[in-house]
């Protein structure tokens, strides 16, 4: 009986390692396009720490562990915003792994705006003290890839396998 339930567990620890695996940060780069106003646009990246996948997920700048937006910065005429100059929660939204939504608001000098909105990835961009004014889309891409060590996990198994086998010899013995 014991050996089932060890093997049970084992198992069962085995199974939770690849998942385990995936429980890393992802990070996204962001193109901003301008469509609109006499600035060109910008680029970006935000950083996640859990995987997007599912049916809704959103991850937001106060969020629990797995649920977390690490970090989200990004340039626009002349001008870089990030978390520390947000105002609010920032957040992203994932619906069936894919982004749709990038959510931030945020100034600098009380004199430039930034609103990222969710929808269709439109952003709007204001420094009234410059005249400059941008409004466009805002589109993303993974740059890390997410993969599980295969060798690693071989290596977890069959160590985790060897010391059952020693632990059950010497108790049988």
């Amino acid at each position: 009986m014991r050996r089932i339930l060890s093997a049970l567990v084992l198992i069962l620890g085995l199974a939770a390692a690849p998942l385990a695996a995936h429980a890393s940060s992802v990070t996204y780069d962001l193109t901003l396009t301008n469509v609109i106003g006499n600035v060109s646009g910008g680029t970006g990246s935000f950083t996640i720490d859990g995987s997007p996948n599912g049916l809704f997920k959103e991850f937001s700048q106060y969020g629990a562990s797995g649920s977390a937006l690490t970090n989200l910065s990004f340039s626009i005429g002349g001008d870089t915003f990030g978390l520390a100059n947000s105002i609010g929660n920032a957040s992203v939204d994932f619906l069936l792994g894919s982004l749709v939504s990038v959510n931030y608001v945020g100034s600098l000098n009380n004199s430039i705006t930034i609103s990222l909105t969710s929808g269709l990835l439109g952003y709007t961009y204001i420094d009234a003290v410059g005249h400059e004014i941008s409004s466009g889309f805002i589109s993303a891409s993974r740059s890390t890839a997410v993969a599980p060590e295969p060798s690693t996990l071989l290596l977890f198994s069959t160590g985790a396998l060897g010391f059952a086998a020693f632990g059950a010899r010497k108790f049988v013995a």
